[in-house]
């Protein structure tokens, strides 16, 4: 019922572990309403760690008619080929793809918000790619696994004014415990009900899908979230574009090769101007990078290891004085070290 509240498409919800069987799950039950097998993702999007979402763009391929590959080894190659399309982020020859293939897509699947890109700009994009797949009877789902919860109540649903078919959350919505989750239609999400070994059936299951300790923990989250909607959520995103705008601005007056994205309290540091999808990611600068991450635990401030990091609300504003200007000081620092 909490979810329903905050997202409207949320008619029904089945509960996993993480985000990875929620996305794996989605895939599923997209394919199994539609009867079509293929489902599209975004160059730059992450999904979690299955076999499906470990296909990504080629970044030797055509930026805007991405080529398929897989990342890493042991996805069968007929994952690639047979049961995943690669679209183009924030380009309208995306919608020209999902026109093209049509007859073969089950759904098509984005983040509201994309892990190393974070941009707060991109709601005009999702709202023509929501158009393009009912124009087409392809499912759309929105990933919300880092977003859900954290962006506003409704997560990027909210943030960006966009509806789906089909949502998936985590993170957030366990308060600390592991969660994933699934919600959407009902007459999408129905196989799901189905005894076992019913041939219209969907199967999922999980020895702690839903466990009592979990579902306590993400009511208490949800109910203090929601109950305070009104000021964490201001709160977050003003922190965090303050943060953004602090940072940017040394980084502009210093003609610095760098730059802080974020949406809202979601941050990634870049050491390269101007980055608008993970394309641009090919010739940053990462000697620059690794040194500034030194540079900045030095000085009492940890990122984690995929570079990915969020404002909460146990950061003060104080807080976030003292993270901007070690941000700049390892900048500073870089420069000196000849890198940037």
């Amino acid at each position: 019922e909490l979810i329903k509240e905050a997202f409207p498409a949320a008619e029904r919800t089945v509960f996993c572990n993480s985000g990875t069987e929620a996305t794996m799950y989605g895939m599923r039950v997209a394919r199994a309403h539609t009867g079509k097998e293929k489902v599209a993702v975004f160059d730059g999007c992450y999904h979690g760690a299955h076999d499906y979402a470990l296909i990504k763009a080629d970044p030797e391929s055509p930026r805007s008619a991405p080529d398929a590959k897989i990342l890493g080894s042991g996805v069968p190659s007929s994952v690639r080929d047979d049961t995943m399309l690669v679209l183009p982020y924030d380009d309208p020859a995306a919608f020209d793809l999902i026109r093209k293939h049509k007859d073969e897509l089950a759904m098509v699947m984005v983040q509201p918000v994309q892990n190393t890109v974070p941009r707060d700009d991109v709601g005009p994009f999702l709202k023509e790619l929501r158009e393009v797949c009912r124009e087409c009877g392809v499912l759309y789902l929105l990933d919300e696994v880092v977003t859900g919860f954290r962006l506003g109540w409704g997560g990027g649903t909210e943030f960006f004014d966009v509806d789906a078919d089909l949502i998936t959350l985590g993170k957030a919505l366990g308060g600390g415990m592991p969660i994933g989750a699934l919600s959407g239609r009902a007459d999408i999400m129905a196989p799901l009900g189905k005894p076992w070994g019913d041939p219209d059936g969907v199967f999922l299951g999980g020895t702690f899908s839903g466990n009592p300790l979990t579902m306590a923990a993400g009511v208490a989250a949800l109910t203090h979230m929601r109950d305070n909607k009104e000021t964490v959520y201001p709160y977050l995103n003003e922190q965090g574009d303050r943060l953004a705008a602090k940072v940017n601005k040394y980084c502009e007056e210093r003609q610095m090769g760098a730059e802080l994205n974020n949406a809202g309290s979601i941050m990634y540091m870049h050491f390269k101007r101007g980055i608008k999808t993970s394309r641009d990611l090919t010739d940053e600068n990462h000697d620059a990078e690794r040194e500034f991450y030194v540079h900045l635990m030095t000085k009492g401030v940890i990122v984690p290891g995929i570079h990915l990091f969020f404002i909460s609300t146990e950061h003060t504003p104080e807080d976030i004085d003292t993270i901007a200007d070690a941000f700049c000081e390892s900048l500073q620092d870089v420069r000196e070290d000849g890198i940037i």
